[in-house]
């Protein structure tokens, strides 16, 4: 953990609020795969699985239950690993409401504007179409934490 990340931490312990702990996994020839596990509540959430078999191994080892899938675009290394991943957890799927045909299992839509929450988290959700028409990102600004995709 840098300094910064550890005078965050403390900051937070002090305010009460939480720090999100995020694990990237290298996937593919050239992606990444990002598990993000909120500690107040014990929720965890993926953003992005190109592939499952990485994200469940990770999971098991910390211990932790996956409830989220997080999709910024529908892009098949993004979302290549959404159907199993829902098979082996039952989590839900969050993604583009601009492309919920293109995303699988897709089960909540948000789009700009919106907040989604994993547990006391919370993130804004952005419209940022160029890459995807449908594309967004996900910003957990209490955590300085951006999910962009792409």
């Amino acid at each position: 953990m840098s300094a910064r990340q550890k005078r965050r931490a403390a900051e937070a312990r002090t305010q009460g609020c939480h720090m999100l702990e995020i694990h990237q996994i290298p996937v593919l020839s050239d992606n990444y795969v990002y598990l993000v596990h909120e500690p107040n509540s014990q929720q965890t959430a993926v953003v992005d699985p190109a592939v499952s078999a990485p994200v469940l191994d990770l999971l098991q080892a910390k211990g932790w239950t996956l409830h989220f899938i997080l999709n910024t675009h529908h892009h098949m290394d993004h979302v290549g690993g959404n159907r199993e991943l829902m098979a082996a957890t039952g989590c839900t799927i969050v993604g583009p409401k601009a492309d919920e045909g293109r995303i699988p299992g897709i089960g909540v839509q948000v789009g700009d504007g919106d907040v989604f929450s994993l547990g006391t988290a919370k993130a804004k959700v952005f419209d940022v179409p160029g890459h995807t028409r449908g594309h967004i990102a996900y910003w957990f600004e209490d955590d300085d934490a951006l999910f962009c995709g792409d």
